[in-house]
């Protein structure tokens, strides 16, 4: 389902009060009319919200000085609704190492891989100016781990982030935990090494199983990723999951809830 107002519809009917406003929707003119509509529900923003008419990957490492303007403004223009809907966080995915952009499936498709070194200070360019305008407005931020489904993939490393946060202590992290388990098999690394490098700056996570390879997006309850949440802070987690009815959906609430009790 790609109808915002309709998912809130859902999920207000059911009890849900805490949702996370992310990509995969459709455009609308009237996003914050439509979230007016529901004053109850408690919102905070991730990455690639709200939909923009003419759909495309973010890059915030992008060479192509367009694409990564128009990034940084996707990202500014999610601040902004934190601002309006007094949203305590928004959250965001690293840039990519290409020219221009990914594919809309997050591919590369031929495209050539541009050097780490040139992707990075493109990537801390926007993060400045992202960093800037988000506190001009109060609003925290935090980047997200990716599962490194490609060489075009960033901050997917535990020393990358070690390295981010020195250089951006006030940025937080938005921990990704089936992200982390396919990036530690494809790298191999430790998860726990992972963990250790981010746990002080954990501002929330993101929760859902794979099969150690690809980012599937499964129901968490009673898989491997659910024991990880005993070892970071549970203070904002999200069931991030695909293809869940309302049931589904409720029972792996409830055993969130149970773990981080």
């Amino acid at each position: 389902m790609r109808d915002l107002g309709e998912i809130l519809k859902i999920y207000s009917a059911h009890g849900i009060r805490n949702v996370e406003l992310s990509g995969g929707l459709d455009y609308v003119d009237n996003v914050e009319g439509i979230l007016r509509m529901y004053p109850h529900l408690n919102f905070i923003i991730h990455n690639y919200f709200p939909p923009v008419r003419e759909p495309f990957i973010m890059n915030l490492a992008a060479q192509d000085e367009l694409i990564r303007e128009r990034s940084v403004t996707v990202c500014e223009k999610a601040i902004d609704l934190c601002l309006r809907f007094d949203c305590r966080l928004y959250s965001f995915h690293p840039g990519f190492r290409v020219e221009k952009t990914l594919d809309l499936n997050f591919e590369i498709h031929g495209k050539d891989l541009v050097s780490y070194d040139a992707a990075f200070g493109k990537f801390t360019r926007s993060i400045e100016d992202v960093l800037v305008y988000a506190k001009s407005r109060g609003v925290k931020i935090a980047l997200e781990n990716l599962e490194h489904k490609n060489e075009a993939y960033m901050m997917t490393r535990p020393e990358e982030f070690a390295h981010f946060q020195e250089i951006f202590p006030e940025v937080g992290v938005l921990l990704d935990l089936g992200h982390l388990k396919i990036a530690s098999t494809r790298l191999g690394f430790k998860v726990n090494d992972f963990l250790r490098t981010v746990q002080d700056n954990v501002r929330e996570v993101h929760i859902h199983e794979n099969d150690g390879e690809k980012d599937l997006h499964r129901e968490p309850k009673n898989g491997e990723v659910m024991s990880l949440l005993e070892r970071v802070d549970c203070g904002t987690v999200v069931l991030e999951c695909r293809n869940l009815n309302m049931e589904q959906i409720i029972h792996n609430l409830l055993a969130l809830e149970q773990v981080c009790i």
